[in-house]
């Protein structure tokens, strides 16, 4: 629970008030570092002793954070990507079989390349409204032109249906070819954890889909309730039966 308190602070969930929002913060990082300095004395083979070690001689505030980025990304992403595409699978029509849910069930070796399409047509990441600022002019292959300093907010899910790089962006295609979408971000800002990410998710879509094949929403799609004010998008809940 305090590890689910601290995480929704993080990523913007919840009603804390900005004191409260300060004291989570605090107690997460202190309960990290405590953690960090322990296995400074006995380094074992678990994530937080090779980052205590590796790490030593970086600032406090990056020790701190490369775990935090870690932990909350880790658990919220995942969690909120399998939700979502499990609804994106349950409602919407896919080929002959009705959904997509449907199609994986009959065609279970097609996963990874769903998978692969659901993370570009869904992206769980909130990220589209994150300002950034241009570190030095540019002409975009537009032709518009943009000058250091400038803010800009990119959209990763625009460029992820840009017909220009994925014919008839808007159609969900198992098939697709490898295509580089923008969902994990890019270059030194790619997410830490999309590999790991994406086998877990990977893992247990195969699982609901060999074990419950006949899965389906407890409730009216639009009844499901999704997470407002949240960096990482997807179900508040998802209410299934079988």
């Amino acid at each position: 629970m305090r590890f689910r308190r601290w995480g929704d602070m993080f990523l913007g969930a919840g009603d804390l008030s900005r004191v409260e929002a300060a004291r989570s913060a605090e107690e997460m990082g202190g309960y990290l570092w405590e953690q960090l300095e322990q296995r400074r004395g006995r380094p074992g083979d678990d994530l937080l002793g090779r980052i205590a070690t590796a790490a030593a001689d970086q600032p406090v505030d990056v020790q701190i954070k490369l775990p935090i980025s870690l932990v909350v990304g880790g658990w919220e992403t995942t969690a909120s990507s399998i939700a979502t595409f499990v609804h994106v699978l349950q409602t919407e029509p896919y080929g002959p079989a009705g959904t997509g849910w449907a199609y994986l069930v009959a065609h279970p070796e097609r996963l990874d390349g769903a998978v692969a399409e659901l993370e570009r047509l869904h992206s769980t990441a909130n990220g589209d409204e994150m300002p950034r600022r241009v570190m030095a002019d540019v002409t975009l292959p537009s032709g518009a032109r943009l000058a250091a300093g400038d803010i800009v907010v990119p959209s990763h899910d625009a460029a992820n249906r840009d017909p220009a790089v994925f014919p008839d962006p808007e159609r969900m295609d198992f098939d697709r070819p490898p295509t580089p979408h923008l969902s994990f971000g890019h270059g030194a800002h790619y997410c830490i954890g999309a590999h790991l990410g994406a086998l877990e998710v990977r893992t247990a879509l195969a699982l609901l889909l060999r074990e419950l094949p006949g899965l389906r929403l407890a409730v009216p799609p639009d009844e499901v309730p999704w997470k407002p004010g949240h960096a990482i998008l997807g179900p508040v809940e998802l209410p299934v039966t079988w």
